[in-house]
């Protein structure tokens, strides 16, 4: 006995060592033993780190001493440091971490103000509380104007997105592709100049855009995104231009449409008779997904009302829909944190049997939409007659996609292309009349035809977005825009805007923040207790529905006994109960009391139950250390004897 305590104390010794040592000569080692590695950077962002050409000055404003009260932001903001330290520790010297606290009245608090930092008043005497991040790196300034706990699991990627925009050079190059006149023109009904839609604004706003002709057979390298709108008549050049800028690593983001509102033709009396749909089938298949042929999406549970007129009714619109938060994927950082988006006659994107590439749906319909022709748009007076071809399928509808993964091209054969170029035989047989003085024709240009062959036909990876609506971008649907001075005010009333510029945002970025995955959350719930909690709870709105009952027909049994009485004693008598009655009232007295005791049991067996399970984690956390040492230490004092009988 004497020798194990030896044995073990030995062992504490050991790691007591062990763990100076550690703390001494290995703070640079770290075990992430979290489920969802949460303090594992990914390689996206390792990547972006290691390729870091300039210093970046990282400061976090914190308002430490304000936030004493608030232990769930406390909490998040040492995660928020922890994280950041480890930026700081793999930028092998280019991030330079400064932690400020801006207490009231300071310098430091006029800093993160001026620098565009959210405050929240907390407290009785309302001291502002600030927890936002300053980035610098030259003459260039990102922030982060305030942490907001409910986005952290897209923490990682907001760190390395914005030290990815301070060591870019340049903004992003956006190439836009659009049959409809996104960037203001002559609108042909209104007879007059219309401005840019506001989202085009917002666009020029945050990146280098640039133009495509109608006629482009090839995009420029130095272009990050194209954002293709209403693809129509668009060349097999063309098309072959945007296949392969996007298997050589480009990213597109794709508005298609089966009704597209805007497309309107040059000659009013046209509209009627021409097709709004989008073309770009070949392309899509090749990514695999596919626009549903014929169809317009409608949903009654998330469709809106519209007015038809000063006379009439507002009626519902089955094809012009409000989606809130349950019909976005918000697990997508282009989602994340949007409340509402409105769009107009969209279509279904489904996945191609076969396809090679993910189909991973953005914008969902409720189980509560259908399709309904396109022809029953093309000359609609009013919406309500949309209710006589609409059927609920009870299933739900992809309106956007996020496609990626290995594709192959839409062109594995190449493309003829037919061009009129000069005929120099001509030429020169012209010039030789000109010089002789005599009259010559011009000449005729001569048409030849070439094979165009892919350069690339296939990718490991694509990033494509596709949305089924092109009327997601009109002013109308998502902002109102009002004259001042001159000057254009828009007033967003829905996120439409901030879904396009998220998207951009997200396809600007490099290959590895592309790839970098939305963290798991740090704050997790006691699932086991929630379940134990809903359970009971189930069972308690049981038998309180089952006493609700009881009450309501001894109420109406109550009520009938008072009225028989109170007519008895008007006519001069009185009415007693029977004895069957008063044991029926006394019984349900009883059942009453019964009830309710087992209403307290049922709460009392879920406390129970967290208790329990509270004492079963306690005891593990609790004795499971000593446990650990104690087995250690009685193998070792097991070897150590099997080794001096050996020696014997």
């Amino acid at each position: 006995m004497k020798r194990a305590g030896i044995v073990v104390i030995v062992v504490i010794a050991a790691l007591a060592l062990f763990n100076l040592a550690v703390q001494r000569g290995m703070s640079g080692f770290r075990w992430d033993l979290t489920e969802n590695s949460l303090y594992t950077l990914s390689d996206g962002a390792r990547s972006i780190l290691g390729g870091l050409s300039q210093d970046i000055e990282l400061t976090v404003y914190y308002s430490e001493g304000a936030s004493k009260d608030l232990p769930a932001l406390r909490a998040y903001a040492r995660r928020v440091q922890e994280l950041l330290e480890e930026f700081e520790q793999l930028s092998d010297g280019k991030i330079i971490l400064k932690k400020v606290d801006p207490v009231p009245f300071s310098e430091e608090e006029d800093e993160a103000t001026a620098a565009g930092l959210q405050a929240i008043p907390v407290g009785v005497a309302g001291d502002n509380v600030f927890f936002g991040l300053v980035g610098k790196a030259g003459d260039k300034e990102e922030i982060i104007a305030f942490f907001q706990p409910n986005k952290e699991q897209f923490l990682e990627y907001e760190l390395s997105k914005l030290i990815y925009n301070l060591d870019r050079a340049q903004p992003p190059v956006v190439g836009v592709i659009s049959s409809l006149q996104i960037n203001g023109g002559f609108d042909m009904y209104q007879q007059s100049q219309q401005p840019a839609w506001i989202v085009m604004q917002q666009i020029e706003d945050l990146f280098d855009v640039r133009w495509l002709p109608e006629d482009f057979d090839a995009v420029d390298e130095d272009v990050d995104v194209l954002m293709i709108v209403h693809p129509k008549d668009l060349s097999q050049q063309a098309q072959l231009a945007i296949d392969q800028f996007v298997l050589k690593g480009g990213r597109a983001l794709v508005f298609v449409d089966p009704n597209a509102e805007q497309d309107q033709p040059g000659m009013p009396m046209m509209a009627a008779n021409m097709p709004r749909r989008s073309q770009l089938d070949p392309l899509l298949k090749a990514w695999g997904v596919s626009l549903k042929e014929n169809s317009v999406l409608a949903d009654f549970k998330n469709s809106m009302v519209v007015g038809v007129g000063q006379a009439r009714t507002p009626v519902r619109h089955l094809a012009l829909l409000g989606l809130a938060e349950d019909s976005m994927t918000q697990s997508d950082i282009m989602l994340a944190g949007l409340e509402s988006i409105n769009v107009s006659t969209p279509g279904i994107l489904e996945k191609v049997e076969g396809a090679t590439t993910s189909f991973k749906p953005l914008l969902t319909s409720s189980d509560e939409s259908a399709p309904i022709e396109e022809s029953a748009f093309a000359n609609m007076q009013n919406p309500e007659s949309l209710f006589e071809k609409f059927k609920a399928s009870g299933e739900q509808y992809a309106m956007a996609a996020r496609i990626e993964g290995p594709a192959k091209t839409a062109f594995p054969e190449g493309i003829e292309v037919t061009e009129e170029v000069k005929d120099e035989a001509a030429q020169d047989e012209q010039s030789n009349d000109a010089a002789e003085g005599e009259d010559a024709a011009p000449a005729e240009p001569k048409t030849v035809t070439r094979h165009v062959a892919p350069e690339v036909s296939q990718s490991d990876n694509i990033n494509v977005v596709v949305i089924a609506d092109t009327d997601i971008l009109t002013d109308r649907l998502w902002v109102q825009v009002q004259e001042f001075f001159g000057q254009r005010i828009a007033s967003p009333w829905a996120n439409n805007g901030d879904l396009v510029v998220n998207a951009l945002d997200y396809l600007a970025g490099n290959a590895s923040l592309i790839n970098i995955r939305s963290r798991g959350r740090f704050t997790r719930p006691f699932e086991k207790v929630e379940e134990l909690r809903r359970a009971a709870e189930e069972k308690f709105a049981d038998q309180q529905r089952e006493l609700q009952e009881r009450l309501s027909e001894t109420e109406e049994q109550l009520a009938e006994l008072q009225q028989a009485r109170q007519g008895g004693d008007e006519a001069g008598g009185g009415i007693l109960l029977t004895p069957e009655q008063e044991k029926a009232l006394e019984d349900f007295q009883q059942e009453k009391l019964r009830i309710r005791k087992a209403l307290r049991d049922v709460q009392h067996n879920l406390d129970r139950d967290i208790d329990d399970l509270g004492r079963q984690l306690k005891l593990v956390n609790i004795l499971m250390a000593p446990l650990a040492l104690t087995v250690i230490a009685l193998i070792v004092m097991l070897w150590r004897r099997r080794g001096v009988k050996k020696s014997v």
